[in-house]
């Protein structure tokens, strides 16, 4: 072989509560569209950047800071209370005096008044007073962008506090000035350092007594742990606070802890658990009467409706927060409006916004914050002056000086790095390849994953261009080495992550593959082993890091398993889907890996596979469904035969890609036989997954749970019940049927008992999204997680060794809802899963499961992809249920053994 062979979302609409007027909308995007000074502009969409940039607001209470990341913060609320101490000294007056203009917004004015009343504390020797009020005076630079003056009030408040506390008061001052310390740090985009802090605040607040003070503290780590891409430890800290609040009186503390909660779930992208969160954070504002409360829930609320698409919600919401902000967060709201116009075509609308940006710019002083919104103004800026490239140039290279004038390493990485990839788009791949490189060692620098993973696949991209294809290679290894450092927190590459996985991830590893794959490697006997096996562990990186985007978080660690370690007489067979050709790696036990290709495009694959589900329809000719099943037989398996005949192969376990995972492979067609007919078929997301080993005992215990009545709009299922009975006459099992089968009834059977099947026959969906995954009980749906849950929850500390799943379906119009199927089988810990593509007749589902379960219990026992191919065969050679809508549907996923 090794040649080419020539063949022929639901839109979901928010709802606020509360008056429109009320409501607060933030960007959670600030996209690139690049230019350079000297080539003018070109149009590139990105996606979002991180979002612990944006979506988020900064909210400082004094006595515990509560901090969140950049973009579009909503107005700051007042200032908390204030440490008892301070209620006996004689500048008490000048202290809240402070604090109103604080609250007010008048920072400047606060500064004045704080800058006094230090003074005359440390005149006074009052060195407690005096250290608070230059922390005060601190926040106050640092909301007017003064940095160097708020680090030097930082550094007079800290050589007044003595260095070892030993006082309740003095644990609380140290912890509200390392509060302060951490937001000037996260600020300056020193995030290690103000997580650091922000942990040594927690410890001060602790020995103080202050639990609010160290709840807040926790609320900010969590924030730089989302700066960090560490979304998973954020969610774990953050739920861990919010249950600590749970039985206090409502207040401004707890509607932030709730409302950072609810962030991080939109920041993983569990929007409808995000819109719960925000609501109840916005609830506890209304109560408390914290209007500050209330705008950055609605903000955050406006923010989720954005996600879900109810884009005129956020867009009254924008023109609501504008016009009561000021200063960068003003123009961030602006810029967010002036995204979502251009995203919706009013360019007039959009164009009118331009002068008060521009003067909103030349009144702030350089921060992050600012850098982060040249760039995205230069996106929005492109689109609307396709021709106008000139200005477009000057916001990037101002981007890039003022990133710079700040000392902001990350910033500048971020600036130059699009920069190098405006170059790249117009084809100077010279200039791109030297700002890449320049952004790459930045990144490098300050160990930010998340851009070195962004940097190295543009450096590669940039090579490739250039034809310089080792180095290019060398450059998308480094790229897929940060992405597999990330996969603890997928969404860490790239805000948004989880809306532009094919976009910002997937093509890294299929970029990959491709150079890998090209012919000069391939032809070369010395290189051709070693680019097969990594293109082909490659792919089943890429299948793991598409089910760590389904999930929102790692799945597991996996390791590689050879195929003839597995199973001597099994095959895997990888199909690649390739912009202009199809290509196949065959891996058969004993034998070097091999491969196949085929010169048609990817869209012509994709389009036959769309004919091969619509063909599986009854209504459907046989003879056009006949020849579209060995037109995908010819591409995927034809080349093989001579191979699998002489290893003697009797399964084959496909690692399918793409839109092909929706194809039931048994019913493609030699123009003889189909190929269930000749071997057992299994599906594997990777070889990496699903431990290698046949476990079930001679009488496995079976729990066998099933509903039969219409429910919950469900259509009524009354073979199940038929279904069941047969199951029990051939294996212990335990029963729970229509009300008996409740969420709570399962949860105590798999808790309790040790079961190795568990047969599942209700309704359930199969989605590439994980919230529109779920099995149906009598009481409710069960989602992924409450499977999960309750298998780890198991007493005996068994695992599952199969799970079966007769009565589910793929979402309809999701080219990639097996992902769905396949996450419940690797969440639910089963070893092996048999799952349908989609619904099926009961009365023939009936007797499928019968011959499965018979042909289980054979001696010598078959594996269990042998006992679903016998009893598929059972009704192909039933003239009744011979068509394959009947029996292809069902499917072996994981471990065949």
């Amino acid at each position: 072989m090794g040649k080419a062979y020539r063949t022929r979302s639901n839109r979901r609409s928010l709802h606020l509560k509360g008056d429109w007027e009320r409501r607060s909308a933030s960007l959670d995007r600030a996209s690139g569209y690049f230019c350079t000074i000297d080539i003018g502009c070109v149009y590139h969409k990105t996606t979002q950047m991180s979002k612990a940039w944006v979506n988020l607001s900064i909210t400082l209470w004094i006595g515990w800071g509560l901090l969140e990341p950049a973009f579009s913060r909503s107005p700051y609320p007042p200032i908390s209370s204030l440490p008892p101490f301070i209620a006996s000294s004689p500048h008490l007056d000048s202290i809240a005096s402070g604090q109103e203009h604080y609250d007010a917004g008048r920072f400047a004015d606060a500064a004045r008044v704080w800058e006094t009343a230090a003074q005359n504390y440390d005149r006074a020797g009052d060195r407690l007073n005096a250290a608070l009020s230059n922390t005060y005076l601190s926040l106050a630079y640092q909301h007017l962008g003064h940095w160097e003056s708020a680090r030097n009030a930082l550094d007079r408040a800290q050589t007044l506090l003595v260095p070892n506390p030993s006082t309740a008061t003095e644990f609380q001052v140290w912890g509200i000035t390392l509060n302060a310390q951490g937001q000037w740090e996260f600020n300056q985009g020193q995030i290690e350092a103000a997580l650091e802090t922000w942990q040594a605040a927690e410890r001060a607040y602790r020995q103080s007594g202050d639990e609010s003070g160290w709840l807040g503290s926790q609320i900010n780590q969590a924030q730089a742990l989302q700066t960090l891409g560490l979304y998973r430890r954020a969610q774990s800290l953050l739920e861990q606070v919010t249950q600590q609040l749970a039985d206090w009186p409502d207040s401004s503390l707890k509607a932030q802890g709730l409302r950072s909660l609810g962030m991080v779930r939109h920041a993983m992208g569990s929007l409808h658990q995000a819109q719960i969160v925000l609501e109840q954070s916005l609830a506890v504002a209304q109560t408390i009467g914290d209007e500050a409360g209330v705008r950055s829930a609605l903000l955050s609320l406006s923010n989720t409706a954005r996600d879900f698409g109810d884009t005129a919600t956020a867009l009254d919401a924008y023109q609501w927060v504008a016009q009561h902000s000021q200063g960068i967060e003003r123009l961030e709201v602006r810029l967010n409006q002036l995204s979502l116009l251009v995203m919706m075509e009013r360019t007039e609308a959009a164009r009118s916004l331009l002068p008060e940006i521009n003067e909103l710019f030349d009144t702030l002083t350089p921060s992050r914050r600012l850098v982060y919104s040249r760039v995205n103004f230069a996106k929005s800026f492109v689109e609307l002056f396709p021709t106008d490239l000139a200005i477009s140039s000057d916001i990037l290279a101002r981007a890039v000086a003022e990133a710079r004038s700040i000392d902001d390493l990350r910033a500048e990485s971020y600036s130059l790095g699009q920069l190098g990839h405006l170059y790249e788009r117009v084809g100077q791949f010279a200039d791109a390849q030297a700002l890449t490189e320049q952004a790459l060692t930045l990144a490098q620098t300050i160990s930010a994953s998340d851009l070195l993973a962004r940097w190295q696949w543009q450096l590669g991209r940039v090579l490739s261009q250039q034809q310089q294809y080792d180095s290019a290679i060398a450059a998308y290894r480094e790229a897929v080495t940060s992405l597999e450092g990330l996969r603890r927190d997928v969404a860490a590459f790239e805000a948004g992550l989880r809306f532009s996985f094919r976009d910002r991830v997937e093509p890294v590893y299929r970029e990959l593959v491709s150079l890998l794959l090209r012919d000069e490697n391939l032809n070369d006997p010395e290189q051709r082993q070693a680019r097969l096996a990594e293109a082909r562990q490659t792919i089943e990186q890429l299948q793991l890091a598409e089910l760590d985007n389904f999930f929102r978080e790692a799945c597991l660690d996996a390791e590689s398993v050879s195929i003839d370690q597995i199973d001597p007489h099994a095959a895997a067979i990888y199909p690649i889907l390739l912009p202009d050709r199809l290509f196949v790696i065959l891996s058969v036990a004993g034998e070097p890996l091999d491969f196949y290709w085929i010169p048609i495009s990817q869209a012509e694959v994709e389009a036959t596979a769309e004919q091969m589900l619509q063909s599986l329809h009854l209504a459907y000719s046989d003879v056009d469904r006949l020849q579209i099943a060995q037109t995908l037989y010819g591409w995927l398996l034809r080349p093989a035969e001579t191979a699998l005949e002489r290893n003697n192969i009797e399964t084959l376990v496909f690692v399918l890609d793409g839109i092909l995972r929706n194809v039931p492979m048994s019913a493609l067609h030699d123009g003889k036989h189909y190929l269930v007919e000749q071997y057992a078929v299994a599906l594997s997301p990777s070889l990496y997954l699903f431990a290698p080993k046949a476990s079930l005992s001679a009488t496995p215990q079976v729990l066998s749970a099933g509903l039969t009545e219409a429910h919950r709009g469900f259509a009524p299922l009354p073979g199940v019940a038929d279904e069941i009975e047969r199951i029990a006459e051939r294996l212990p099992t335990r029963v729970l049927l229509d009300d008996d089968f409740t969420r709570g009834s399962l949860d105590i059977q798999i808790r309790s008992n040790h079961f190795e099947i568990v047969h599942l026959a209700t309704h359930g969906q199969f989605s590439s999204n994980v919230e529109e995954t779920f099995l149906l009980a009598w009481d409710g749906p069960i989602e992924v997680r409450d499977l999960e849950a309750w298998l780890q929850a198991n007493h005996f500390g068994n695992t599952i060794d199969l799970l079966v799943l007769s009565a589910c379906q793929t979402a309809l119009g999701d080219d990639r809802a097996v992902l769905g199927m396949a996450g419940v089988a690797l969440r639910s810990g089963a070893r092996s899963t048999i799952a349908t593509l989609w619904s099926v007749r009961d009365r023939s589902t009936t007797l499928l499961m019968d011959e499965f379960y018979r042909q289980l219990v054979q001696t010598p026992r078959p594996t269990k992809a042998e006992a679903l191919r016998r009893a598929q065969l059972h009704l192909l050679y039933d003239t009744e249920y011979n068509h394959p809508f009947f029996w292809s549907s069902f499917v072996s996923i994981g471990n065949w053994l």
